[in-house]
């Protein structure tokens, strides 16, 4: 980290719980992104959807990833405008931040073209990864398909200061896919903090009808991968 950001200031601005941490350099010019390497933190993937998607949404450019000698893996990109939907600021504020959350991910849909996506996120290709369990996800529904985000939790929309969505952020396992796979993930991370009150404002922002069957499926889905 210290030899990427070539004596510009860094610190610290966030950790997981498989071992990466997320550093600002230049107080937010580029972050570098270092850890161990595990399934959840794939720098190559991210960087060839980044670039990839770049065209049609906002995301940060990629300016290096790779290997250290102990196997370590670090990813390297620009800043964007906004702060994390996930901050305790718009925590605060979810009757702004809800519906645009909703609104942003719509936008991502409908302006990535499917396709053109040279990646899937499949129900097959989800289901194959499954060490166990397989055998519950027998009954698919229909597919409405879009480019998915693949991980389209709060924390991976950033915000201006109006509550605007300028960016988006963790695209490792962008594919195609139906829509409720990205909005079921979504919504199970706004009722880890924002309760489940705020589902059907996420769902109005979108601009879709709750559709029982597809949430549950794509919500197990997601608890059985990830």
């Amino acid at each position: 980290v210290a030899t990427l950001a070539a004596g510009r200031s860094v610190h610290p601005v966030g950790d997981t719980e498989y071992g990466t941490v997320t550093f600002s350099v230049d107080e937010g010019a580029e972050f570098i992104t270092y850890g161990p390497p595990s399934r959840e933190f794939r720098p190559a993937d991210e960087a060839s959807r980044l670039a990839w998607a770049s065209p049609y949404v906002a995301v940060p450019a990629v300016l290096g990833h790779g290997e250290d000698a102990d196997g370590y893996r670090w990813l390297h990109r620009t800043g964007l405008p906004g702060v994390s939907a996930a901050a305790e600021e718009w925590r605060q504020r979810p009757e702004t931040a809800v519906p645009e959350l909703g609104a942003a991910l719509r936008r991502f849909h409908d302006r990535v073209p499917a396709a053109d996506c040279p990646w899937e996120w499949s129900i097959t290709g989800r289901v194959s990864q499954l060490p166990n369990g397989a055998y519950a996800f027998n009954c698919w529904p229909a597919l409405d398909e879009v480019v998915c985000h693949g991980d389209a939790r709060t924390s991976h929309f950033l915000l201006d200061s109006d509550g605007h969505c300028v960016g988006y952020l963790g695209l490792a396992r962008l594919g195609v896919g139906d829509r409720w796979a990205d909005l079921a993930a979504a919504l199970q991370g706004l009722s880890s903090t924002d309760g489940d009150g705020w589902r059907d404002a996420f769902l109005a922002g979108y601009g879709i009808a709750l559709d029982t069957h597809k949430l549950e499926f794509y919500s197990r889905l997601w608890n059985a991968a990830y």
